[in-house]
């Protein structure tokens, strides 16, 4: 029992992932499904890229339960633990109960499975049609979860379609002091730089050039742009700006986009993590 993405196709529930853009679903089924499906083999599953509208239901299978009194849910099953992560708004009370920050306001903790009582899985409808925003994109979540009350991924308020990653907190924008020009030089160079590191690192990835575009606005990839008051990192999509982050510092904002590509491109199968020999696996302590 853990977190996943579900979707219906032609009858058949099958584990998904949404990506590149909000409007691609990845189907994934661990048995050969039928040839007339037009599944493509990967390693140790099978694959078929389809659009929204193709699939009958998306949803979120969501396994919650209580964990010392307060509510929790289950992101992957390791066997004798189980690895949760805190549903609740309070850090405190988080980090009394033994839960470790892996993001701000994300906690997550390994505990033995008879710690976690009232085990239920939800199902998180997630619409086929994609809506437009009216205004601004607003601040998105790429975790399964989002911390608060009445905490799901999808008709959450505030958060978009397929959200990532948890809102960053609003922070005031920082004081412009004048520059000198060679101080203004060193800045340019250190983002030459930093594009160049991360445009290479993209390549060893089998990451393609266009997925991604830099300093510019492209519909259909996942920009990184000087922003009011740092750099962001959006999905260009329908005209709108989805799954919107923003960092105050450039090389948070590549290492971000990259991490948020890396994962798109181990999910899809053009990069291929590396998979331990059955028995071999550890635990995390």
């Amino acid at each position: 029992m853990r977190y996943r993405l579900m979707a219906t196709y032609r009858g058949v529930p099958y584990e998904a992932g949404v990506g590149p853009s909000g409007a691609d679903v990845v189907l994934y089924a661990a048995c050969p499904p039928p040839e007339e499906l037009g599944f493509e083999p990967a390693t140790g599953h099978w694959r078929k890229r389809v659009i929204r509208a193709e699939v009958d239901a998306l949803w979120e299978s969501r396994p919650v339960g209580t964990f010392r009194n307060e509510p929790c849910m289950v992101l992957d099953d390791l066997g004798d633990r189980l690895h949760i992560a805190y549903l609740g708004a309070d850090a405190g009370l988080a980090a009394s109960l033994g839960y470790w920050q892996v993001d701000r306001g994300v906690f997550e903790l390994l505990t033995p499975r008879e710690e976690v009582t009232g085990l239920i899985e939800e199902r998180i409808e997630k619409p086929l049609r994609l809506a437009v925003p009216a205004g601004p994109a607003a601040a998105q979540s790429s975790y399964p979860y989002h911390p608060g009350p009445g905490l799901t991924m999808g008709p959450v308020p505030d958060l978009g379609p397929d959200p990532l990653l948890p809102p960053a907190a609003a922070t005031p924008a920082p004081r412009r002091e004048p520059v000198p020009d060679g101080g203004g030089r060193a800045a340019r160079r250190q983002r030459v730089q930093t594009r160049d590191i991360f445009c290479e690192l993209a390549d060893l990835a089998a990451i393609p050039r266009t997925a991604y575009a830099l300093e510019t606005e492209t519909e259909g990839a996942l920009c990184l742009m000087r922003g009011p008051d740092g750099f962001e990192v959006f999905m260009a999509m329908d005209g709108a700006r989805h799954e919107a982050r923003s960092f105050p510092d450039e090389e948070a904002a590549y290492f971000y986009l990259f991490g948020v590509l890396a994962a798109e491109a181990v999910r899809n199968g053009a990069l291929l993590p590396a998979v331990a020999p059955a028995g071999s696996r550890h635990e995390l302590s």
